[in-house]
């Protein structure tokens, strides 16, 4: 639901309604089943017009979609929000932080089908082998590859072989973007000398985006049928509120909004 909520949130172009979207850790017809509750508050929720984006409601909390990870297989608190605060808390009364939510759109809504899938996730770990790179080289439908490195972008040193194979990529067209393997944090590859070289062959920072939403950031903006140099560009540029850059960082203080009635 996660990559789902994700995805919605680029195809949805200029947005001015709520998405809302829930599921449950166990079945509406079991006798204890957190389904009820999560559906309810996201009817609640799917009523607030000011609410101008895709959401993912559970367990009492509705968070931006492009925001949310799957954090547990059997809590029901199964969904977290690890680099934005929720944008709103069922309780008594409901409580909106409006200043969270997406500015409502200037322009008319239009749906962008994602249709370009070819995008490969890869998890560094220590001692990997270079030659696992060696036969995406001669891959002609490879468009994009999410690296998720260690802490803010860091990864094994002593890798010219794998750099060299990332830069062969690079210039063949696929877009190559860095995510830390971390639930909390930001990518920055200027902070060591590995981020450094990635940087150097072409790799760019995915800031503190979810797993999901790079990778369906990449596949919605390679669906638009930009070139990789436009792709990585738009990378790194908050178009919905997926990643925080030094444009929309902020503190946030503001009361909340109660709402008493819906």
């Amino acid at each position: 639901m996660a990559y789902t909520a994700s995805a919605l949130s680029f195809m949805l172009e200029q947005l001015a309604k709520p998405v809302i979207l829930t599921g449950a850790q166990l079945p509406i017809f079991e006798p204890i089943s957190d389904a009820r509750q999560n559906f309810l508050g996201a009817v609640a929720f799917a009523g607030l017009a000011d609410i101008s984006e895709v959401c993912l409601f559970f367990n009492g909390n509705l968070y931006r979609g492009n925001r949310a990870i799957k954090a547990s297989a059997s809590a029901l608190a199964a969904f977290e929000s690890p680099s934005y605060p929720p944008l709103a808390e069922l309780g008594v009364p409901i409580h909106v932080y409006r200043q969270r939510l997406q500015q409502p759109p200037n322009g008319r809504f239009r749906l962008q089908e994602i249709h370009v899938t070819d995008i490969l996730v890869v998890w560094v770990i220590p001692g990997f082998s270079d030659d696992f790179f060696q036969p995406l080289l001669k891959s002609k439908s490879l468009r994009g590859m999410v690296l998720l490195l260690y802490g803010c972008g860091n990864a094994p040193a002593r890798k010219q072989k794998f750099l060299g194979l990332l830069k062969q990529l690079v210039d063949t067209g696929v877009v190559v973007v860095a995510c830390s393997q971390c639930t909390h944090g930001s990518v920055i590859l200027e902070k060591y000398s590995v981020g450094k070289a990635f940087q150097s062959v072409g790799v760019i920072g995915g800031h503190d985006m979810t797993t999901e939403a790079a990778v369906t950031k990449l596949a919605y903006l390679l669906s638009k049928g930009l070139t990789a140099g436009e792709v990585r560009r738009a990378m790194v540029e908050n178009l919905r509120g997926e990643m925080t850059t030094e444009a929309t960082a902020f503190t946030i203080s503001e009361p909340v909004t109660g709402v008493t009635s819906i």
